[in-house]
């Protein structure tokens, strides 16, 4: 089956801060063979493991979705907190979006994540480990100030924005070193690419047969209506 595509629109996650390769050991740490090993691509260097205790792994790698599960229609967005076209969209379109499809139960929107870069891989690592609407407020939170963190200290500034959130610097370090939990997130990255062929974000998946790239709630719009949501009118 053609799958319909609206406008695609590709862009770079992050500049002028480190993407190197993946390190050998971490993806030796996924059980990845040869083939996984020259494919990846890289940014994610291998943390300290931190004890099995410290987060609950099952919570923190829990499927994060907004709205009814049973709604009719299902969008899978894959995103970066790194990603500035996906703060956009965060920030000045998912609560219209949520108000008109969301909220009524028409659509639920499934959030995976798509993390490009090493700080956008450790943000990632900090909204999960919050989890349930601590999580999704630390998401936004972490998008909203993506100016401030963005730099080679991002680990400290990451760390700073999870204090606000209540999180201590022992939790904080214990997240952003958690292996399993960084193994959960480069696995998740590389089968999107891989099965889904997703290369840009943000980048919303709907029921399997719409694509739309890029930061574009009309276009989302247009897809989920043409998959049988209704629009909740103003």
């Amino acid at each position: 089956m053609v799958v319909p595509t609206f406008r695609i629109r590709r862009h770079p996650d992050v500049r002028g801060l480190d993407l190197s390769p993946l390190s050998r050991r971490s993806l030796l740490g996924l059980g990845a063979g040869a083939a996984v090993l020259s494919a990846l691509p890289a940014w994610a260097q291998t943390a300290p493991a931190a004890p099995a205790a410290a987060i609950d792994i099952k919570a923190a790698t829990a499927e994060i979705v907004y709205g009814d599960p049973k709604a009719k229609v299902t969008v899978v967005e894959y995103a970066s907190l790194a990603c500035s076209h996906c703060a956009d969209f965060e920030i000045n379109m998912l609560p219209t979006f949520k108000k008109e499809f969301i909220d009524p139960g028409e659509v639920k929107l499934v959030f995976r994540d798509f993390p490009m870069n090493a700080p956008g891989l450790r943000a990632h690592m900090l909204m999960r480990c919050a989890g349930g609407a601590k999580g999704l407020a630390l998401k936004t939170a972490i998008m909203k100030s993506q100016h401030s963190w963005l730099n080679q200290d991002y680990l400290k500034h990451l760390s700073q924005i999870a204090r606000l959130s209540g999180m201590s610097q022992e939790q904080f370090d214990a997240c952003t070193s958690n292996k399993q939990l960084e193994d959960f997130l480069i696995k998740s990255q590389y089968t999107a690419s891989q099965e889904k062929q997703i290369n840009s974000t943000p980048t919303f998946i709907v029921d399997d047969n719409y694509v739309v790239m890029g930061a574009k709630l009309d276009e989302l719009t247009e897809a989920v209506q043409k998959a049988g949501a209704k629009r909740k009118a103003s």
